[in-house]
């Protein structure tokens, strides 16, 4: 069974921020950010409860060659993704389930 996703407003900012970071430090890099965005998400659709819960309901998901966790929470068929945060970001601000 194939996991339907979603997206947080968050977290397709923090994307698009990210992205824009990377390409600023080396042109492509922020395509090659997109890329394993893509890839994790692929995986997520397929098994998504193979990955840490680090707070109650909410997993991460660490993206391959970048230091960012994808954080999510599964509902019935679906993944919606919170946020797409930086490793270095203070664990208070990771995301909440409401």
């Amino acid at each position: 069974m194939a996991f339907r996703l979603k997206f947080s407003a968050r977290a397709l900012r923090e994307i698009g921020e990210a992205r824009t970071w990377y390409e600023t430090q080396y042109p492509g890099l922020g395509e090659e950010f997109v890329a394993a965005i893509e890839l994790q998400l692929k995986r997520l659709e397929q098994a998504p409860l193979l990955y840490a819960e680090i707070i109650p309901k909410v997993h991460r998901a660490l993206l391959p060659r970048f230091p960012y966790g994808l954080f999510y929470v599964v509902r019935h068929d679906l993944v919606y993704v919170l946020a797409v945060l930086h490793d270095t970001r203070n664990p208070t601000r990771w995301p909440k389930v409401r």
